[in-house]
């Protein structure tokens, strides 16, 4: 009666159950039949593998939390130094900053002494950035470095500047070890 059809209910679930596991954890061998063990085994390595790279997601997502809260800790102690009025002008002109750009050329232009038309070339850019941005507030510094982009770094001006300078007398090509090709082949 009821316990032979309750029987056979939960017998036909376990059937399409491990049919179901079996297309889910077993690749398509077709012809080859899987005994139930070796389904389920299958099912227990396929939960460890899982396990194990959620347990190493958690790991990850603790190490970016703990990351993401030194790094708002820094942040916080860093903007305790910024003047009321805006940016701090520490961060313009710095003759670290400076000092550190210029190393920095100097290892490039004896690498790369094409780095030396670069620089060159930059240079007037940086000066005349940090003589016409204005960094007494964040709205004065963006309007006036949009300003000083706007004008100094358009296409026609960037191209007139490069021009100049490689027809500068200045600038010696022939002993850096940079060749400039006019000719078209």
């Amino acid at each position: 009666g009821i316990n032979a059809e309750y029987g056979k209910q939960w017998y036909q679930r376990r059937v399409r159950g491990l049919q179901n596991l079996k297309q889910v954890i077993l690749p398509v061998n077709l012809g080859i039949k899987h005994t139930q063990s070796a389904i389920l085994n299958s099912a227990a390595e396929l939960l460890r593998k899982e396990e194990a790279q959620l347990q190493a997601l958690v790991t990850e997502i603790v190490r970016l939390n703990s990351l993401i809260s030194q790094t708002k800790d820094h942040i916080e102690s860093q903007q305790g130094q910024i003047p009321e009025n805006g940016i701090s002008s520490a961060c313009f002109g710095s003759s670290i900053v400076e000092s550190q750009y210029s190393q920095f050329l100097e290892q490039q232009i004896i690498q790369k002494p094409l780095m030396k038309l670069y620089s060159t070339m930059l240079e007037p850019l940086f000066l005349s950035f940090n003589s016409m941005v204005d960094n007494t507030s964040l709205d004065t510094f963006c309007r006036t470095a949009h300003q000083w982009f706007a004008q100094n770094c358009s296409l026609t001006k960037v191209r007139e500047l490069a021009t100049t300078l490689i027809t500068s007398p200045n600038l010696d090509f022939e002993n850096s070890g940079v060749t400039l090709s006019t000719s078209s082949s």
